[in-house]
């Protein structure tokens, strides 16, 4: 489990401390960073992989597999299993 909470106790700073250098070293805040991370991570293993989407759910940091699919598609405009496919034919 990988939070702004873990950072911030990792490093021994406050989770403000932490959120405002996310902002301006990223120029966005530490959950959109994470999410894009997760995704490119995501989107790499679909790719490369022949990994069930539960495990590449799971790899990228997300437990409920119905929220990682949830959020691909908000992403993307694909589900995870579409996403892979389209990889396939391209």
């Amino acid at each position: 489990d990988f939070s702004i909470y873990v950072l911030a106790d990792r490093f021994h700073v406050s989770v403000a401390y932490i959120s405002s250098l996310c902002k301006k070293e990223l120029k966005q805040n530490f959950s959109d960073y994470l999410w894009t991370l997760r995704m490119e991570k995501a989107r790499e293993l679909l790719r490369t992989t022949d990994m069930p989407i539960d495990e590449i759910s799971v790899a990228v940091g997300y437990l409920n597999t119905s929220s990682f699919r949830r959020k691909f598609k908000q992403e993307t405009g694909l589900t995870p299993s579409q996403f892979r496919s389209a990889e396939d034919r391209a």
